[in-house]
């Protein structure tokens, strides 16, 4: 990535090459990326969806060739053939480039108090969250990630924040109120939870968790002038002696 085009290309699309650290001693932080075979798996679903995208269309050609009587205007048919095939083959490599930053640029950060997870290039999300308010963590592997050595590392918080350009993407099929982070397609899921879960826990015992968070303190008594308080219950105790000499 320190070449000068994706360089350019970073900046037109304002993608920071390297996210800020979150929270925390700076000497804690742990860097985690998504594992090679992550990389082998986003390029077997881009060629699955490219070779459904061509077939679709030649089908459609083929069949517009072959029964022309579906199609009464075969001379546009045929121009709209051209034009698709030269968008699809001029994408091939755009889709490509942003397949692989997307890859390259995929950050999970944990601190001594904090994580910043971070993936997207067209559509960038980045959520940070205080390793305090973590809730609930588990591992997750679908069949596929099983056979290539993956898995998921889900966190559930009570708290957390999206950078602007998030979309919300986080969030989905959370609760309404846990907020959901994933560390996708990491070949160390095990050593990822574990960490977390150290860290959290000092985090909670060390009260690092967000202010919004923490029990309002309680409130103190105001100073009392011990003095003042006799003269006014002498004051008070004589006006009630003549109270009731009057009955």
């Amino acid at each position: 990535m320190n070449d000068g085009p994706s360089r350019r290309l970073l900046r037109i699309l304002r993608v920071p090459p390297e996210p800020r650290l979150p929270a925390g001693e700076p000497g804690t932080a742990r860097v985690f990326r998504a594992g090679a075979n992550f990389w082998k798996l986003r390029v077997i679903e881009w060629s699955a969806k490219q070779a459904a995208a061509l077939f679709g269309f030649a089908t459609f050609m083929v069949t517009a060739h072959w029964a022309p009587n579906v199609i009464p205007y075969l001379a546009i048919a045929r121009v709209v053939e051209t034009v698709v095939v030269a968008a699809w083959v001029v994408q091939l490599p755009i889709t490509f480039a942003i397949l692989r930053y997307d890859y390259e640029l995929r950050w999970y950060i944990v601190t001594d108090r904090a994580a910043r997870l971070r993936e997207g290039i067209v559509n960038l999300k980045e959520m940070t969250f205080t390793l305090a308010n973590v809730q609930d963590i588990r591992i997750r592997q679908g069949p596929l990630q099983r056979l290539l050595g993956l898995a998921d590392v889900e966190l559930r918080t009570a708290g957390g924040s999206e950078a602007p350009g998030g979309g919300g993407g986080h969030g989905a099929g959370a609760s309404e109120t846990l907020h959901l982070a994933r560390f996708r397609g990491v070949d160390n899921a095990e050593a990822i939870r574990d960490l977390v879960v150290d860290r959290m826990k000092k985090a909670r015992g060390a009260g690092l968790g967000d202010p919004d968070d923490a029990p309002p303190p309680e409130p103190r008594p105001l100073p009392v002038d011990v003095a003042a308080a006799a003269r006014e219950l002498v004051k008070e105790s004589r006006r009630l002696r003549e109270a009731v000499s009057r009955l």
